[in-house]
């Protein structure tokens, strides 16, 4: 709460700079010569992304910044107590908690509606795809006959993943990278641990996985939040050691 609490302050502090506004809007970027300058054009930077939403847009950005300049040089007469101050604060910051609340909950519902379409019209169109009991759907393009892998074990693989529901590459090792090394569920997201473990040396998987064990709710580096994927795998080859 301390952190989100930040947040909300910083935000209040720069935020409407694009309302009818007498304040100056910067059209060029200054020369950073020092590491001061930096860390200041990153934390203004930052702040920005999370006005990006649109969320402070009501705020009367003169009145904050003449706020924000009198207490920076020291003003005491505030005309608002210090308890009336945190007491705004805290509803703000209450209200945004909320709003990416709703907005989170919005967002997986019409996910789930969209995976649910989309398996639905997979099985029907092809005969070929089964359904996991943890939930994920999977198809054999080729199957291996060298060892099944197993939990905790050490593999070697190639593959490539597609967004599930709009069918855009994303990643793969192909063309770009050596085949990966990896231990079986160290780290991995749930669907590809069950994955894995169907697969013998010398298999093509194709699994579709649900968000829920994809990424997840709050998703990963460069990846949102409830996005299901597609992976297609190459298992190699297994080791004993």
């Amino acid at each position: 709460m301390k952190r989100l609490s930040l947040i909300v302050l910083s935000a209040l502090l720069l935020a409407s700079c694009g309302n009818n506004s007498s304040v100056t809007v910067p059209t060029t970027v200054p020369e950073l010569s020092t590491p001061v300058d930096s860390l200041s054009w990153a934390y203004g930077q930052n702040i920005a992304s999370i006005l990006s939403t649109g969320f402070f847009k009501e705020l009367d950005a003169d009145l904050v910044m003449r706020s924000a300049l009198y207490t920076l040089h020291g003003g005491t007469a505030q005309p608002m107590t210090p308890d009336e101050t945190k007491e705004a604060i805290d509803f703000v910051t209450t209200m945004y908690e909320n709003s990416l609340r709703q907005v989170a909950a919005n967002t997986r519902e019409q996910v789930e509606q969209a995976q649910e379409a989309y398996f639905q019209q997979l099985v029907k169109n092809n005969p070929a795809v089964k359904r996991h009991p943890k939930g994920f759907y999977y198809e054999v393009l080729k199957q291996g006959s060298g060892p099944n892998a197993i939990y905790g074990q050490r593999i070697e693989f190639d593959y490539k993943s597609y967004l599930m529901l709009t069918g855009e590459p994303y990643d793969q090792t192909y063309g770009k990278r050596p085949p990966i090394l990896h231990v079986v569920g160290e780290p991995m997201f749930p669907g590809l641990i069950h994955a894995f473990q169907l697969m013998n040396a010398g298999s093509i998987y194709r699994f579709y996985f649900p968000y829920q064990l994809a990424f997840g709710p709050t998703g990963a580096s460069g990846i949102p939040g409830y996005t299901p994927f597609i992976y297609e795998i190459e298992l190699h080859k297994t080791f004993n050691d």
